[in-house]
């Protein structure tokens, strides 16, 4: 599937910029292990004030990469 087709197709009813509430409904993980994906750098982090944002971009890319190993 084209990435860019993929990019439009996966998790298009969340927002561009996703909250740690919608990458563990996303991910399926608890928010401990989304915050030590974040402090890990495996899912970039885009500060927005008090709270923490990663593009849906970021997630598909990491979501990929897993589905490879």
């Amino acid at each position: 599937m084209d990435t860019m087709m993929l990019y439009q197709n996966m998790y298009s009813e969340y927002p561009e910029l996703l909250e740690v509430k919608d990458l563990c409904q996303i991910l399926g993980y608890e928010r401990k292990k989304v915050y030590q994906l974040i402090k890990d750098e495996q899912l970039k982090k885009i500060p927005c004030g008090r709270k923490i944002k990663v593009a849906k971009a970021t997630v598909i890319a990491f979501v990929m990469q897993c589905a490879q190993k």
